[in-house]
This record gives C-alpha cells, structure tokens and sequence, in this order.
C-alpha cells in the first residue's frame, strides 16, 4: 500500500502516523510513503530525522509551476478522466483518502493507495511515543526563575497566497500581553519562516516585552517548543503537533493555538 501525501512536515507527520497504525494493524503488508513535491508550492521531505530506516520513504518531483495553459480542453478531458477513474477506485476501496477516524476504518485489505492530508483523524498514542523518542524529547522540569514563552508565527507562503492568510500580529501580541501579565521575568522566543517580516508585524501591532526571533529547520521548532513553559502557535500543522505533543506529555493548559477547531486538539494520555 502507498501512502501519498502533499505538504510539509506538518503533512508529513500524519501521512508518517497513519503508516505507522497500518503497519500495527496490518504487519505482513508492504507499506511506502510517497512525498509529492507538487502543490501551491514546492515541498521537500522533511522526514529524514524522524522516521527511522524501516519506513520505506520517497519523494516524488511531481511539482510544476502553474501555467498559461492550464485550463485548455485536452486538459480539461484527461483531468475529467482521471476524476472517474479516481471516483471508481474509490468506490470499490482501491483508493481511500483516511482523513478521519470513519475514513481509517473503510481500508480494505486490498486498498492499494491512500491519497489524503489524514489530519481529522485521532493520533495513536503509540505514535506520540515513536515520535517523541525519535525525536529525542522527555519530559523536562520547569525552572521557577525563568519563563520560557515560544511563539510559532507561520508567514512564508501565505503572505503571496491570496486564498491563505497568516494570523494577524494582533491576535498574538494580546495573547502574549495575557500571558506575561504579573511575570517578572520571561524570556520570549518567535519562530518563523520569515523573521523579518514577523519581526516587524509584531512591533507594529505593539509587542512592547523583549523578544528574539529565530528561523531554524521546522523539526528544531518542534522540539524546542515542546519543554517551554508556554506555547502559542498559528494557522500552521507544525503548530498543532506541538500543541497535541505537548497536550501528550501533560501540558494541556499551558497552549494557545490560533486558526484551528478544538476537535483536533488530542486528549492528554501520557
């Protein structure tokens, strides 16, 4: 079985999931990820420092820049055959999509492909576990003198995209302003794809406390953000991994995640 998937590590990390739940279910079946480059824009695997050598993944340089050509009518007929093709395989359980706890349980022995983004589906918790070990993370004590306050402000692609829009700095700075409110000392940390831009967002919508702001690899943002003493995060999936890891090992209250339903938050079982 293939397991097909668009995006970035967020994405990643629920194609990566519901691999590792088939492979529980079904031990004796061969199953692959298969990392589309292709989509608004270009993505590349991120998995490397997470899966370890028994997933079988690869990538697939499937993404192409949109053209003038797109909409011709000898496109128009391969894309209306192919929506039939796909709407057969579906229906006989050739193709699923395993978005969601209901679409997980349709899986048939003899689906040969799932095609979906998987994130309205509940995360095992024996992936939490996989995941935090791999990722090198325990549980770690908090020092009294020192509060650690990690914000993950996504910007990148959603300041040119006109159909996305990032969280306006407003919502944050207030966020920020309630949290910090009493605290003689917190030490605050932004990360972002685009530093300057958030930087400078921030300022303007009155962020008036001290704060840096760091641009590292996306899995150094998770495990950064995981230990701190509070967390607020973005219309981003990398945000709600660490919101629902961090909801794993305990810290359920101290979160606040902007542009996404309570319903994906996970429940608290470690």
């Amino acid at each position: 079985m293939k397991i097909h998937c668009w995006g970035g590590l967020g994405s990643q990390l629920f194609a990566l999931a519901i691999a590792h739940d088939l492979r529980s279910q079904h031990p004796n079946q061969r199953i692959s990820l298969v990392l589309h480059t292709s989509g608004v824009t270009l993505r590349k695997s991120e998995l490397d420092s997470v899966a370890d050598s028994s997933y079988s993944i690869s990538q697939l340089n499937d993404f192409q820049p949109i053209s003038a050509n797109k909409n011709s009518s000898t496109r128009f007929s391969i894309n209306f055959l192919k929506f039939l093709l796909k709407k057969f395989l579906i229906a006989t359980k050739f193709i699923c999509t395993g978005n969601t706890d209901a679409d997980f349980k349709k899986i048939r022995p003899w689906t040969i492909s799932l095609r979906g983004h998987y994130f309205e589906r509940k995360i095992s918790p024996s992936f939490f576990d996989y995941l935090l070990l791999t990722l090198g993370i325990e549980e770690k004590n908090s020092n009294p003198s020192k509060f650690e306050l990690a914000v993950h402000y996504r910007m990148g692609d959603l300041l040119r995209l006109s159909e996305k829009a990032f969280i306006p700095a407003e919502k944050i700075v207030n966020q920020i302003d309630l949290v910090a409110r009493g605290k003689e000392k917190i030490n605050i940390t932004v990360y972002s794809d685009s530093p300057s831009e958030a930087k400078n967002q921030l300022i303007a919508a009155g962020l008036k406390q001290n704060f840096i702001v760091r641009e590292v690899a996306t899995i150094q943002v998770i495990r950064e953000c995981i230990g701190v003493d509070f967390f607020i995060g973005t219309n981003s999936k990398v945000s709600l991994w660490i919101v629902n890891l961090r909801r794993y090992l305990g810290l359920v209250n101290n979160n606040y995640l902007e542009g996404f339903d309570s319903h994906l938050f996970s429940p608290a079982t470690k």
